[in-house]
């Protein structure tokens, strides 16, 4: 086994040691580190999970254990809307480590610096409370647009910095390598001038591995897309009647695909129009009910799951589900965005011997697998 001097979480996700992060002792992770899960607590940089696979691939590609990865980024959220939703979306994982990235949103919206720090610091003090330790970005930066949001961050990274010194915690430096490669001419931004590219979501997953003590380790390109485990493939789908009012149970029951719905496969054939949409689409993401169902503010779908005998899942959500109903019961309901990534709810239900009727209202867009456990 190699020693590296970097240290860092590493150590924290073998399953048979538990130290402190402020240790000098370092190791690669052993096989059973595979069984480790990191959840990745950020906004929509974190959301649209390019960085936290590049990671994953890059472990992979090494003959590196992989941990369990689990999303937990909100497009739009502050700080404080992360530390409001830190225990229904983080500490209900168990996990060994937490990734933080957060500050764009406040930024872009004023947050003063004093609000961020008391809300950076509520996250942390819970984490410290349930005993997880806790890796912290650095914030990437912003375009010429914004250049008073990227003061505000820089005032954020002081903040992040001194956080991590008092605790102990290893700091992955995104500021500093976007910075280095801005300077060097590379082009790192969306048209939006917010969010990282896929140079710049490079650059974030090599600040993480390098934090994690993997700095030999390169970041591989270009990311490899496959569906997902457990994604429905075959639906029938139509347009909802206009006027429709909200299925119900009544409904549910009596729901029947005519020749007025059509068949619909994922993953989508016809490549999306942006690199990452493309991944999402060859991930078993529904990209284009408006073009290959036709029209409409939203959509119903029907499936089928058969099961040899009474089984224990999880139904996985992802975009724009509005609804699951499971053999004429309603599953979920959404009420709030709660965003895009694949598995941004992770429900618990049974499957019963023989055929299940899936159910499901949706906008334009939506993601949905039924695996056996709720870490994949």
């Amino acid at each position: 086994m190699r020693i590296n001097s970097t240290v860092g979480f590493k150590v924290v996700l073998l399953a048979s040691i538990t130290l402190s992060l402020a240790c000098s002792g370092s190791t690669h992770l052993t096989a059973r580190a595979s069984k480790q899960r990191i959840v990745f607590l950020g906004d929509s940089i974190t959301d649209g999970n390019t960085y936290p696979q590049l990671i994953r691939q890059a472990l992979g590609d090494a003959a590196e254990p992989i941990p369990t990865i689990i999303n937990a980024g909100v497009g739009g959220d502050t700080a404080r809307r992360m530390r409001q939703r830190l225990k229904r979306d983080v500490l209900v994982h168990h996990p060994t480590l937490v990734i933080l990235s957060a500050g764009i949103n406040d930024a872009l919206n004023k947050v003063s610096p004093a609000d961020y720090e008391a809300d950076v610091t509520a996250i942390t003090d819970q984490l410290q409370l349930a005993n997880i330790p806790l890796l912290i970005l650095t914030t990437s930066i912003l375009g010429p647009n914004n250049a008073e949001a990227e003061t505000r961050l820089a005032n954020y990274d002081v903040i992040l910095h001194r956080l991590a010194t008092a605790h102990g915690y290893r700091v992955a430096e995104v500021k500093k390598l976007m910075q280095e490669a801005r300077d060097n001419g590379e082009s790192l931004l969306e048209d939006d001038g917010v969010h990282p590219n896929f140079r710049g979501q490079q650059l974030m997953a090599r600040a993480v591995l390098d934090a994690l003590g993997y700095r030999s380790v390169p970041v591989t390109i270009p990311l490899r897309f496959g569906v997902m485990p457990g994604v429905i493939r075959v639906w029938q789908m139509r347009a909802a009647p206009a006027n429709h009012s909200p299925l119900n149970t009544a409904t549910v029951r009596n729901l029947k695909a005519d020749a007025g719905w059509k068949r619909f496969v994922l993953p989508e054939a016809k490549p999306a129009s942006t690199w990452w949409l493309d991944g999402e689409r060859k991930r078993g993401f529904a990209l284009s009910l408006d073009k290959l169902i036709g029209p409409g503010k939203s959509y119903q779908g029907i499936a089928s799951l058969n099961a040899s005998k009474p089984r224990h899942v999880f139904f996985n959500t992802g975009a724009g589900l509005q609804t699951i109903w499971l053999n004429g019961v309603r599953l979920y309901k959404n009420t709030a965005w709660t965003g895009w990534h694949a598995g941004k709810e992770r429900l618990p239900a049974v499957l019963r011997t023989g055929p299940n009727k899936v159910v499901i209202e949706t906008g334009a867009n939506f993601f949905l697998s039924v695996t056996d456990t709720n870490t994949w």
